[in-house]
């Protein structure tokens, strides 16, 4: 559901990229109390979009009578070519949350909070151009038939094959917090992360880099899971929900979770700012942030949201207090200035 390139890398690369159409949804059926007002909202797709259809975009249509388009996927590189051409055609773009401090002002415009409460959002999740909507951990699942007598209790023993032999596997993209998860399991207390030391970091993946097995994908994850192919994987917390209904023998192990979001934005030189904002505004509200949580393994952003979960969803559900007390946040703006660095260091350490 998540693209697993960094944005920035897919940014730098946009220059003369020719626009391509995005996969479009038939615009959600409404009233006709909007008139002629319509935005086009761009998301990632599969079940994910239709999660957010079902408790965002239908019932904002139903209430507003303005008409929605639902695109997909999101694209870094189209959205800087057309905002650059100054002539965007995409309203509300569902950003990574980096992307949102890194590029506020330039692709996305700021926000009116007007009808929005910082306050019932995680701290340091809201930024002056976007607004998160919904949430994920990057966290350790293990094999309960392997580990289940002794399970991992910390980050620092899936770096530990002496006294947790097995197979790992972990995102090939180092934005989820792969150098940070390393430099925590060697002692750098969070708060102490940034900025990031290289060497050290590496030095830590290197003793597990020979038994891993690096993902790219939501369905990957599932795929290592289902068919047992790593005895520990940092997972999306959705993903690893998915991966446990289907039957893989897994649990979580919160401790250390690295606490995600995905943010809405509005396109900079939107033509349809207004209607935009209203989107956003109704979108992270409690309603709607319920109904989604309900509608997929993913968390609800806005915090006084009331799902109705079983105790298996609530297992491997990011936003519940419990869960996010032993998180932990990248942080953003470091992110948003160094993130190419990071990715060529990874880069040149993967193919090493």
């Amino acid at each position: 559901m998540r693209s697993t390139i960094p944005r920035t890398a897919l940014l730098a690369g946009a220059v003369g990229i020719a626009l391509l159409a995005g996969c479009s949804s038939t615009p959600a059926d409404g009233g006709d109390g909007g008139g002629d007002e319509r935005l086009t909202f761009v998301t990632y797709g599969s079940a994910f979009q239709e999660a957010q259809e079902k408790s965002m975009v239908d019932p904002f249509t139903e209430e507003t009578g303005i008409q929605v388009t639902v695109e997909s996927p999101v694209d870094p590189a189209k959205l800087k070519v057309m905002v650059e051409a100054g002539t965007p055609t995409w309203d509300v773009y569902l950003a990574g949350q980096q992307d949102v401090p890194a590029y506020c002002g330039t692709l996305f415009e700021e926000l009116d909070f007007a009808n929005i409460d910082e306050a019932d959002f995680a701290p340091g999740t809201v930024e002056k151009c976007g607004v998160p909507v919904d949430t994920y951990s990057y966290m350790v699942a293990y094999n309960e038939e392997k580990y289940g007598a002794n399970p991992p209790t910390s980050i620092a023993d899936f770096f530990d094959l002496e006294k947790f032999p097995g197979t790992r596997s972990m995102g090939s993209d180092p934005a989820e917090g792969n150098l940070e998860l390393a430099l925590m399991a060697d002692g750098v207390a969070p708060e102490d992360l940034y900025p990031l030391d290289y060497d050290r970091a590496f030095g830590v993946l290197d003793k597990i880099k020979a038994d891993t097995v690096f993902w790219s994908s939501g369905a990957e994850q599932v795929a290592i899971m289902e068919e047992q192919r790593a005895d520990m994987i940092l997972v999306w917390s959705g993903r690893g929900f998915e991966a446990v209904q289907n039957g893989a023998p897994y649990a979580p192990m919160w401790e250390d979770n690295s606490y995600h979001w995905a943010s809405l934005a509005i396109v900079k030189g939107s033509p349809n700012r207004e209607a935009a904002q209203k989107f956003i505004d109704f979108a992270v509200s409690q309603g709607p942030q319920t109904v989604w949580a309900e509608s997929i393994a993913y968390g609800a952003a806005n915090l006084t949201a009331t799902p109705k979960l079983d105790a298996a969803a609530s297992a491997w559900d990011s936003s519940l207090q419990e869960h996010r007390d032993l998180s932990w946040q990248i942080d953003n703006a470091w992110w948003g200035e160094n993130q190419d660095e990071v990715v060529q260091r990874w880069t040149d350490w993967s193919a090493g």
